[in-house]
């Protein structure tokens, strides 16, 4: 490994920002099980009525999305946690927030528990995201020092 890239890897993550991406992952089980729930209803077992659409396409259709919603939710992440862009990761999380008021707001989708759960992490996410300390995280210059790093993740 070089020393650049020993430097990067050996920067603290403030708090504030290791606080929003815990809380960003929140969709992301939901995610990859309805994926796999909606592509094999659509896909391999057809249910009759099927679950979210009026067709079995309809459902193999919306468990692909889950799916890329999944990869893209997953890449917000890690762009975030490695300092490179917060806006896609808050971009995700307003999605998800948005996402979630309309399941909480609709009766027949089903209990409101998953819905007022993501509603919580991904609007506190989003949160701590705009915060001065997230825009810090991202642009901390490789001149700053261990010290000043390790200051701005406690304080």
């Amino acid at each position: 490994m070089d020393a650049s890239a020993y430097d990067e890897a050996a920067r603290p993550t403030a708090t504030p920002v290791v606080f929003a991406i815990a809380l960003g992952v929140a969709p992301l089980p939901f995610l990859g099980i309805y994926a796999v729930l909606f592509i094999a209803h659509g896909w391999l077992h057809h249910v009759t009525p099927p679950d979210i659409t009026s067709s079995n396409g309809g459902e193999l259709v919306a468990g692909l999305i889950a799916l890329v919603l999944f990869v893209v939710v997953t890449v917000s992440i890690s762009s975030f946690l490695n300092r490179h862009r917060r806006w896609f990761f808050g971009l995700c999380q307003l999605a998800t927030l948005l996402a979630s008021i309309y399941l909480f707001g609709t009766p027949t989708t089903g209990p409101s528990g998953i819905p007022i759960l993501l509603i919580l992490t991904s609007a506190i996410s989003l949160a701590i995201t705009v915060l001065p300390v997230s825009a810090r995280h991202v642009r901390a210059s490789r001149t700053m020092s261990r010290a000043e790093l390790l200051a701005e993740s406690v304080g």
